[in-house]
């Protein structure tokens, strides 16, 4: 992809002209394979995307980075410490902060996605914990030993979570169930 400066707003070209029309009225044909001397001194620059985390990083507005000759963004990484203000019920702020991003938030949602997860694993056997109940008709052995497996993990999994000390390393944390060898 390609980017140049026109009027002071940064212009991206997904795809150049065929076609183009220079500022002295001269045209320059096959303009899309041109050299990268040719497109450079038309404005045409590479845009160049760096590595970005949207969940711990913002990214902002392109620019033109003249010292390498390309466009790219700024990468900004948050500040999870932040702390804001809190509101009264009138709308006037009460003079105490709080932390923005509470880590017990981020925890509760982590724990809610695995528990989620397990009662999906755990779905299509509920039928036998069901017949147990209402019949007193023993569950198989092998499907008691998956349930135990997957609440074994599910309380592992939530072990984890609550043992993370920053509300950026639960945010990053990956609800994952019994990985297999190709995700480790």
């Amino acid at each position: 992809m390609k980017a140049r400066q026109i009027n002071g707003q940064i212009v991206q070209y997904k795809r150049l002209p065929n076609t183009y029309t220079k500022s002295d009225g001269s045209v320059i044909l096959n303009f899309r394979k041109a050299d990268t001397a040719t497109l450079e001194a038309e404005g045409f620059y590479d845009v160049v995307k760096p590595p970005y985390n949207p969940l711990t990083q913002t990214k902002g507005g392109l620019y033109f980075d003249a010292e390498n000759s390309i466009v790219t963004y700024d990468v900004t990484d948050v500040d999870f410490s932040q702390e804001v203000d809190i509101i009264g019920e009138d709308g006037e702020p009460t003079g105490e902060t709080e932390k923005r991003y509470k880590i017990a938030d981020v925890k509760s949602s982590k724990i809610a996605e695995i528990k989620s997860k397990a009662g999906k694993l755990l779905q299509p056997t509920d039928w036998q914990v069901v017949r147990k109940m209402e019949r007193d008709i023993d569950i198989d052995a092998d499907v008691a030993t998956e349930r135990a497996d997957i609440l074994a993990e599910a309380d592992r999994l939530e072990a984890e979570v609550n043992a993370k000390k920053s509300y950026k390393t639960v945010l990053q944390y990956n609800v994952q169930f019994f990985p297999s060898e190709i995700d480790i």
